[in-house]
């Protein structure tokens, strides 16, 4: 009768296990498929999150990167708010003065300082051809008399103002053993000039450059 006894506990204990392991087991696979869905859902939410600001920034990218293209002052004014008109030609006609100073000075480091490349080479070979000759220009003697905007373009974020001066103009040019080759000094010469000027919308240099004669 004891070995029976024992015997039957054994099977019911056994029994017992086997359905405890199963239910503890079902409960364990829930509540590792509830942490793996909670974590799947967070990592999806915190992609979806990144997918959203890396469009907001290349939607707002594009926005300050949209080529801007387009003719006359208005439409300089409306993507360029600081843009003025009047404070411009001040500007541009104090910068006319100045750079023609310098061009006959054979002041190259100013001139680098206000010209694009390309208008900067063509000063560059007068100033030269000039030295070449044995001649110095010793005396400048410029006014701009009138000054007015002819025309105005915007062309993939740059403006482009093209300006026409009206101006006198004279020069004293020496050789270098300080004989006189030709005076204007006296009489200025009127001169008309058109130069365009450009300049970034996006730069923090509110300084235009020549960028053509």
């Amino acid at each position: 009768m004891q070995y029976f006894d024992i015997i039957l506990f054994a099977i019911l204990a056994g029994f017992l296990g086997i359905k405890l392991y199963r239910i503890l087991g079902i409960k364990k696979n829930i509540i590792n498929n509830k942490n793996f869905n909670e974590e799947a859902l967070k990592n999806d939410q915190k992609e979806q999150a990144n997918i959203k600001n890396i469009v907001e920034t290349e939607s707002e990218n594009s926005m300050d990167t949209d080529n801007k293209n387009g003719s006359g002052i208005n439409y300089l004014k409306s993507v360029d708010r600081a843009f003025n008109e009047k404070v411009f030609l001040k500007g541009a006609t104090k910068a006319f003065e100045m750079i023609l100073q310098a061009k006959n000075a054979g002041d190259k480091k100013f001139l680098i300082s206000y010209l694009e490349d390309k208008i900067y080479r063509i000063f560059e070979k007068e100033i030269l051809e000039r030295e070449m000759k044995g001649e110095s220009i010793e005396l400048t003697v410029i006014k701009a008399v009138k000054s007015n905007i002819e025309d105005t373009q915007t062309l993939d974020n740059i403006a482009y103002i093209k300006v026409k001066f009206l101006s006198e103009q004279g020069v004293k040019i020496k050789k270098s053993d300080g004989l006189t080759v030709s005076d204007t000094t006296d009489k200025a010469i009127k001169s008309e000039d058109v130069w365009t000027f450009s300049r970034p919308l996006a730069s923090d240099n509110p300084n235009w450059k020549l960028f053509s004669v």
